[in-house]
């Protein structure tokens, strides 16, 4: 499964396991950034043998609908990843939903990129799996996270306590969703 798609300064494409190097170091590069908001990584996860396992399950998972990742470059710099947005959890029938995750390299944050790469994959991820919602989890603390979500159009649901273990810790996640106002396809 090969998806990708442009919009005017980035491209987002998904990834086969033979891609796992520029997956790893995006990884590496942004290892201090990225830690503090996400669960303890397993012993391996630095590695070029994880990543391509990796990505190959990943690939099983978009093959049945189950998620669908993009890896996002700057068009004219299609050799360095700058980020990824993850669709996850997706859910088909009467409660057609999926849950969102992203990350930006730390060379990027505060361009518009994140903001660029989710609307327009929001867009079509919603029109191929045929969404109602797309739901977010936030720590509280991470206002760089919230203020991008509340721009795409998600609206705050509430505070699920102690909702995800971040390294090695249960922390608060703030919950927001996205509704598909338009009539779904059922």
């Amino acid at each position: 499964m090969n998806i990708s798609y442009t919009t005017e300064r980035l491209r987002l494409t998904t990834l086969k396991a033979h891609d796992a190097d520029m997956v790893l170091d995006f990884y590496n590069r942004n290892r201090s950034h990225f830690e503090p908001w996400e669960a303890k990584r397993s012993f391996n996860f630095y590695t070029l043998s994880y990543q391509r396992t990796s990505l190959a399950f990943e690939e099983r998972l978009m093959k049945r609908n189950n998620m669908l990742r993009f890896w996002i470059y700057l068009k004219d710099r299609p050799d360095s990843i700058i980020g990824t947005i993850n669709y996850y959890n997706i859910k088909e029938g009467k409660q057609p939903s999926c849950q969102i995750g992203y990350k930006i390299d730390h060379e990027h944050t505060k361009m518009g990129y994140a903001y660029e790469a989710i609307q327009y994959s929001m867009s079509e991820v919603i029109e191929r799996y045929n969404l109602h919602r797309i739901e977010a989890k936030i720590m509280p603390s991470n206002l760089p996270s919230i203020n991008l979500i509340q721009k795409l159009g998600f609206k705050y649901e509430g505070l699920a306590n102690l909702k995800i273990k971040i390294n090695g810790n249960w922390q608060d996640h703030l919950l927001y969703a996205y509704t598909n106002k338009n009539k779904l396809k059922l």
